[in-house]
C-alpha cells in the first residue's frame, strides 16, 4: 500500500471527517441536547429535563448526524471498493479506521476542544448550564474518545464497514 492508496484515505477520510464534524456543529446548535449524556456530570446535573420538543429535536438531531457520519465515512471506503475491484477486507477496512480516526481527531480537537472548551458559543450550551465549569474540562473529552465504547466502535465500525464494502463491490 503506497501513496495511492494513503493519499484518498487520508484526503477523502479528511474531507469526509471535516464534513461530518461541521454537521456535528449544526447539530448541536439546533438541538443542544441530542448528546447531552456524553457532557460531564456537572452539565447533565445543572441541565433541566428537555421539553418533549427539545427531546425530539435532540433525537432527530442524533440519527442525521449518525446517518451523514455511517454515509460519509462509509462513501469514503466503498468508492475505494469500487475503484479498486480487488482489493480485499483488510485494505478495506483498513481505510474505514483511517476515516473514522480522522473523525474521531476532528471531533476531539475542532469539535470538542476548540468549538466547545475554548469558543463556548452560547448556541450550543444547554441552557441552564451556562455556569459550569465541564464545558472547559479538556481531559472530559479526552477520556470520553478512549472509553473501552470508542476502541469497540473503532474496530467494530471499520470491520463492518469494510466488510460491507468488500460485499457489495
Amino acid at each position: 500500500m503506497g501513496a495511492d492508496y494513503w493519499a484518498p484515505a487520508l484526503g477523502w477520510g479528511g474531507v469526509a471527517a471535516a464534513g461530518v464534524g461541521g454537521v456535528l456543529i449544526v447539530v448541536l446548535v439546533v438541538a443542544p441536547f441530542a448528546f447531552l449524556s456524553d457532557y460531564p456530570e456537572d452539565i447533565r446535573r445543572a441541565a433541566h429535563a428537555p421539553t418533549p420538543g427539545q427531546r425530539r429535536a435532540g433525537v432527530t438531531g442524533g440519527i442525521v448526524f449518525m446517518i451523514v457520519l455511517l454515509a460519509s465515512l462509509g462513501a469514503v471506503v466503498f468508492s475505494w471498493g469500487m475503484t479498486h475491484p480487488g482489493a480485499g477486507f483488510f485494505e478495506l477496512a483498513l481505510m474505514a479506521m483511517v476515516a473514522i480516526i480522522l473523525f474521531v481527531l476532528v471531533d476531539l480537537l475542532v469539535v470538542d476542544w476548540l468549538v466547545i472548551c475554548t469558543w463556548r458559543p452560547r448556541a450550543i450550551l444547554v441552557p441552564g448550564t451556562e455556569h459550569c465549569a465541564g464545558w472547559r474540562d479538556r481531559s472530559h473529552h479526552f477520556r470520553e474518545q478512549f472509553r473501552p465504547r470508542g476502541l469497540i466502535v473503532l474496530l467494530a465500525g471499520s470491520g463492518l464497514l469494510g466488510l460491507a464494502a468488500r460485499w457489495l463491490t
